[in-house]
């Protein structure tokens, strides 16, 4: 049942790929997932601005790398790729996926290198408040920490939106 739940995210994904979008105000701004790192940032213009990813709990920006110091004094660094965000108004469903192309942390003789895609999907609330997605993640963060082909599921995720997208207004000015 995981598999397939799986299989249907990623094909709506493919179809959603395709496909620009503008978001309303309620949809745009900040959101805080509950219980978890994820912190992803739309703009207006239906972009993803940057996100908190749990990996390294780093602040990356789409087709940027981030170079973070280390406790020990070394530095990680999290390249990541495309973000795609997509919204439907009539169900309020929104669809956002956080590619990662490389993944570098080391932190003293320890090392992970690999790279992870993440995609959300799910009803945004009518009051604009809150997201509820389901959250699948595909990593590949090497021999040490590998992922399980049948152990690709749907985590339920609720995001709070902590932030309104600052809008900037056209005023006049009184002499």
């Amino acid at each position: 049942m995981k598999t397939k739940a799986a299989i249907i995210f990623f094909l709506a994904w493919i179809f959603w790929t395709g496909l620009g979008c503008q978001l309303p105000p309620d949809i745009a701004g900040t959101w805080k997932a509950q219980d978890s790192p994820w912190k992803i940032v739309l703009s207006p213009d239906g972009t993803v601005s940057s996100a908190v990813i749990p990996m390294g709990e780093v602040e990356i920006k789409p087709n940027q790398t981030t170079r973070l110091e280390m406790k020990d004094g070394s530095f990680s660094t999290f390249k990541a790729g495309d973000c795609v965000v997509e919204y439907t108004p009539d169900t309020r469903e929104l669809f956002v996926s956080v590619e990662m192309e490389k993944i570098h942390i080391k932190f003293f003789d320890n090392v992970i290198d690999g790279n992870s895609s993440d995609r959300f999907v799910g009803p945004v609330s009518e009051d604009g408040k809150f997201w509820m997605a389901d959250w699948i993640t595909i990593f590949d963060y090497g021999p040490r920490f590998p992922q399980e082909p049948n152990d690709i599921s749907a985590t339920p995720l609720v995001f709070e939106k902590i932030e309104v997208y600052p809008m900037i207004y056209n005023a006049k000015i009184k002499d």
